[in-house]
């Protein structure tokens, strides 16, 4: 089958409410991207196109498509098309016959009302009731629960209504009994009515869905007529009125009274459930008739309608064309137009041949699903149950076996997802206790290094007036050493002068000139070497005045960062532990 259901996953966020909706366990398959996000996709060949992920989906992720572009295209380029509109176009549509007479001035050329199509519809049930008397049938208006059975539950296809839909029983009206060669085309309410048409041998063309019809008008500016338009087709019944939940219910009762037990269901919610329940239900319990609806409010809210319209505006529509299908109509009338279908119509015309589409279903294993609880750490009763429904499956059983079957995937569970992020979270608070107790350790360290580090510029500032002290010492030497070389001088001067008697004089003069020279010469040195001194000694008080600066700065950064972790601790797993010791 056509894919009618798609996705546009750059929107999707992996919110789980389409896997909530669905009634198919394995229609829409979670995983993780490439990205490391959750998306969910559409397996369209399990897909029924109920509709419900779409209205569900608040990021517009999901899309669906009909023939509406292929409808125009044709309809343009001169094709001979004819069409027919369900009775929800009351209701759902603003102009309804307004946009019928665009159509027709369009080049369409008959337009038929489905509610004739729906009172064969409601007439050939009654026939084949009559005719026939089945335990139960389930009726098949809707396309959604037809596709539901064919491909999910063969088992009911022997309950399942032979009769044809409304819109089936109309496209053969026109075609058989009216003489209506041209294609047709289906305004319709309902996405799934594209599924149904390809089923059935291309008696319909084009689904054109209410929405895309009205999305198509706006958007190629179409004025519609002053005028509106009506049917090409002889008068109707309370066919009109078929849209509404329960409306086969309230048109059989209403030709036969309530001689039949009909019940009625409506919903994704509950129908597809009522469906499975059916199946194994005491046959004495059935009903002759199970009046069923994939959507809530019947078609008059389909899924290819626009929802902006209250259900109380909905039944105001619906209730007008109750009074106009009754209005000064009596009971004759009604069973006048019955004998017309018994005269002019077959029964079998309006049978249908189902075929089952069976669906491979992804079988698994009670050993699989107790690897799937494995993978979700889900090992006793209680952790079994949680059922919070976050991951789209109704329980966590339900959940465990999608996972077995890969449709499902355990990082969508709500309740591991918590625990990991718990888990995560105990660590983390336990690696900041490890951090803090470092930092308290770093904290005392630098403290202790702080205070080693003025000492050494104590000390060596102290150094450098030992130096100073030694150099002025050094220089007043150097001094005496001079005084003591200018008197060695002049004594040897002396010495000179006295001759032959100054000569010892002079040896102990020259002698200490000489001590004198020494002297000089070993203060020179030692200047040399203080300088030496002073200028290492200036280079390590820098350094050391420079380091400690870093070691101020780095204690204030240790402080923020230890009143950080202080205050994280306090707001995680409490105030951190006072009596634990630096590491």
């Amino acid at each position: 089958m056509r894919s009618v259901i798609g996705i546009d996953l750059d929107t999707c966020v992996g919110c789980n409410y389409c896997i909530r909706v669905c009634p198919v366990e394995e229609a829409n398959v979670a995983y993780v991207d490439d990205n490391d996000t959750i998306k969910v996709r559409v397996d369209t060949t399990k897909c029924i196109a109920c509709g419900a992920c779409l209205h569900i989906c608040s990021h517009k992720s999901r899309t669906f498509d009909d023939d509406t572009e292929r409808f125009f295209a044709d309809l343009r380029s001169g094709a001979p098309i004819s069409l027919f509109c369900a009775p929800a176009s009351r209701a759902s549509l603003k102009e309804w016959d307004k946009i019928l007479a665009l159509l027709h001035q369009m080049g369409v050329r008959k337009i038929y009302d489905v509610s004739l199509g729906a009172d064969i519809c409601t007439w050939a049930h009654i026939r084949y009731i009559q005719k026939h008397n089945p335990s139960s049938i389930i009726t098949q208006p809707c396309p959604a629960i037809v596709d539901y059975i064919l491909m999910h539950r063969n088992d009911l296809i022997p309950s399942l209504s032979p009769v044809h839909s409304p819109m089936l029983c109309t496209a053969i009206y026109m075609k058989k009994y009216c003489g209506v060669t041209d294609r047709i085309a289906a305004i319709s309410p309902c996405i799934a009515k594209s599924y149904e048409f390809e089923q059935t041998g291309g008696l319909v063309s084009y689904n054109v869905t209410f929405l895309k019809l009205e999305e198509y008008i706006k958007r190629n500016n179409l004025r519609l007529p002053a005028q509106g338009r009506g049917y090409d087709h002889i008068d109707s019944s309370l066919g009109s009125i078929y849209s509404m939940p329960g409306g086969l219910k309230e048109n059989v009762e209403f030709m036969i009274g309530k001689v039949l037990r009909i019940d009625k269901s409506e919903g994704t919610s509950v129908v597809y459930k009522a469906l499975d329940a059916f199946s194994v239900e005491d046959k004495a319990n059935l009903p002759a008739v199970f009046d069923v609806l994939n959507c809530a409010e019947g078609c008059n809210l389909g899924t290819g309608c626009r929802h902006d319209k209250s259900l109380f505006e909905v039944n105001v529509a619906m209730e007008k064309a109750r009074m106009n299908a009754t209005k000064e109509r009596d009971r004759d009338y009604f069973e006048q137009l019955y004998q017309e279908y018994d005269d002019k119509l077959k029964l079998d015309d309006f049978i249908r041949h189902y075929r089952a589409l069976p669906v491979r279903s992804i079988s698994v294993s009670q050993h699989d699903i107790e690897a799937a609880f494995d993978q979700l750490s889900k090992h006793d009763e209680i952790s079994r149950s949680f059922n919070c429904g976050a991951c789209g499956a109704e329980n966590c059983a339900t959940m465990a076996r999608k996972i077995a079957k890969k449709v499902n995937i355990p990082e969508n569970c709500l309740k591991k997802a918590h625990d990991v992020m718990n888990m995560s979270h105990k660590a983390i608070m336990a690696w900041q206790q490890d951090n803090f107790r470092a930092i308290k350790a770093a904290s005392a360290d630098i403290t202790q290094i702080r205070a080693t580090s003025d000492s050494v510029v104590d000390n060596v500032s102290n150094i450098d007036i030992l130096i100073n002290n030694y150099d002025a010492l050094v220089k007043d030497i150097n001094k005496i050493a001079s005084n003591i070389h200018m008197i060695s001088l002049n004594a040897s001067i002396e010495a000179a002068r006295a001759g032959q008697a100054g000569r010892g004089f002079a040896v102990v003069a020259e002698a200490i000139r000489g001590l004198a020279t020494e002297t000089q010469k070993a203060t020179s040195k030692i200047s040399e070497v203080t300088q030496e001194a002073k200028q290492t000694l200036g280079g390590i008080s820098s350094m050391v005045v420079g380091m400690g600066g870093n070691i101020a700065r780095a204690e204030k950064d240790i402080n923020k960062i230890e009143h950080r972790t202080t205050l994280l601790l306090s707001q995680g797993l409490g105030q951190p532990d006072s009596r634990s010791k630096p590491a």
